[in-house]
């Protein structure tokens, strides 16, 4: 425990024993007040956890051929996986904001543009909160923080730039900082000695000492409900060398460190105006998977030293994504301008001494979180009820699953359009959404270039059947659900606007422009800058 940690343990003890004494004193309900809270022992603890931009099929446990997660193909034996799990969006802000609220991005309507959770939205933490709960969260993503008001409902909220944890963070980053690598704009910034907020994504050992710190000083009489997001597998990718070296022959370990995938190069690719080799897909694939790797060691240290601890004996474990990433398919990489099954489909394991363990075929969402969790905390009903979310407890008839991307980034565009002017950036400019209604995929898409695939057959989403199945279409088409208010969408500008500080973040971390540029609020777009 750090000093810090110790003087605020110190003074919460100091303060608890206080009130006890009050209380004990007090006569009869003169002085109600002082009587703690007590713990529920059937109410179990939740700790929920997203491995940000985590697609399910590079996990051991969905059937990838590389031997990625050991540790949760093994422990998932125990607990309840879910085969068939879609994310309600492709990007961070609006997967989280419906996880964290029951709603569809649809209604919801946080997104990149519109970064900021509305605070009329009642929080899983601050339903759990009144019910109860000491509440915690700890993300590595800067989009879910304070700045988007993504901690609402949190009692403490911490990050890897945190100041309690910063030096150890950038400690970690440095150590996996190879002086061969060339990937990305990263290990040039650190090797420069400019260690800032956005170069620290990738710690997550951080995660588990601020949560164990936390559980340390806080009411040990309360249940916990904490969450945490790890960005292990987000770009830029840093996986350590011994990682790599697993899953790699020395020349490709040699490729992943030479192979560009920085700011500027990646767009390149993505906008179709050059290709990588053969052998470089491979690089940019292999890499992902080593870092995937590191998720699996990471949880493996939390969940052995929560157990080592005591704090998993009534404690609902909920592991997923909020979307997944792309990898070449579609000439595409990081996780824009699509919602291909790469993206969608995500990780669901649940796990709880109560739930029985096994495998379900059934289609969910990571929306599902929500009712899930309260549904097993048994803190009454749900607040922000729809006829989507389904607590993942429940028996589900056929179901639809929902995909919804709003807010295409432009400022990528830009950036290359200042290089070549000639190219077409409309295709990339389109609000997409998707539906998949048992075997079919349709997304529509705002330019009316829309597509309809048969998953079954068709898996990569490479034949297009819109024009030749026009009946299915047009009927899964009349079951899109209308955006939530439409005007105000359109008109939300004011939401998502962001003070500099905050924008100089997100640009830092390669969220709202190239790496080399400087914050400034002046002629900024606030519903176009968001990259995540």
């Amino acid at each position: 425990m750090t000093d810090l940690a110790r003087k605020r343990s110190n003074k919460q003890s100091i303060s608890a024993f206080t009130i006890l004494v009050l209380c004990a004193l007090a006569i009869g309900s003169l002085l109600p007040s002082c009587k703690p809270a007590e713990k529920n022992n059937e109410q179990p603890n939740v700790l929920f956890i997203v491995l940000d931009t985590t697609r399910a099929d590079r996990l051991g446990l969905y059937g990838h051929n590389r031997p990625t997660t050991p540790f949760l193909d093994e422990w998932s034996k125990k607990a309840l996986v879910f085969d068939d799990c879609q994310s309600v969006s492709s990007t961070t802000v609006p997967s989280h904001a419906s996880m964290f609220t029951g709603q569809l991005p649809s209604s919801h309507l946080t997104d990149n543009g519109h970064p900021t959770l509305d605070d009329k939205h009642e929080t899983l933490a601050e339903i759990l909160g009144s019910n109860g709960y000491r509440t915690f969260l700890f993300s590595a993503n800067p989009f879910i923080s304070e700045d988007n008001n993504f901690d609402q409902g949190f009692e403490t909220a911490e990050h890897p730039w945190s100041e309690q944890h910063i030096a150890q963070s950038a400690d970690i980053i440095r150590s996996k900082i190879d002086p061969a690598d060339e990937s990305s704009e990263l290990p040039r910034k650190i090797k420069s000695g400019r260690v800032e907020n956005w170069a620290i994504k990738a710690c997550g050992e951080v995660a588990e000492d601020a949560l164990v710190s936390w559980l340390d000083r806080t009411e040990k009489n309360k249940p916990f409900f904490a969450f945490i997001n790890y960005m292990e597998a987000h770009r830029p990718l840093l996986p350590p060398r011994r990682l790599r070296e697993k899953f790699m022959t020395k020349a490709q370990v040699r490729r992943s460190y030479k192979t560009d995938v920085s700011w500027t190069r990646m767009w390149e690719y993505v906008f179709g105006l050059f290709d990588y080799r053969k052998e470089e897909e491979e690089a940019i694939n292999l890499t992902y998977d080593a870092a995937v790797a590191e998720l699996d060691e990471i949880l493996e240290s939390l969940i052995t030293s929560l157990d080592d601890r005591g704090n998993l004996d009534n404690t609902i474990i909920l592991i997923t994504a909020d979307h997944g990433e792309h990898l070449c398919e579609h000439h595409l990489l990081d996780h824009q301008y699509s919602l291909y099954q790469p993206l969608l489909k995500v990780p669901m394991i649940l796990w709880h001494p109560k739930v029985k363990a096994g495998r379900n075929t059934d289609p969910v969402s990571n929306i599902d979180v929500f009712p899930t969790i309260l549904a097993l905390a048994g803190v009454g009903n749900n607040p922000n009820a729809n006829e989507y979310a389904v607590s993942l407890t429940q028996t589900r008839p056929r179901r639809l699953l929902r995909s919804d991307y709003f807010s295409p980034p432009k400022k990528p565009i830009s950036d290359v359009k200042r290089k070549k002017r000639n190219w077409n950036d409309k295709p990339f400019l389109r609000r997409l959404r998707s539906i998949v209604d048992g075997k079919y995929k349709l997304i529509w898409s705002s330019d009316e270039s829309h597509e309809l695939y048969d998953l079954q057959v068709d898996p990569g989403e490479l034949h297009n059947l819109f024009q030749q199945e026009q009946e299915i279409a047009t009927a899964i088409l009349s079951r899109l659900l209308p955006v939530a208010n439409e005007a105000a969408y359109q008109n939300k500008n004011g939401n998502g606007a962001q003070t500099a500080s905050q924008l100089k973040r997100m640009r830092a971390h390669g969220y709202t422009g190239s790496e080399n540029e400087v914050a400034d609020t002046n002629g900024i777009d606030s519903g176009t800058n968001g990259i995540e």
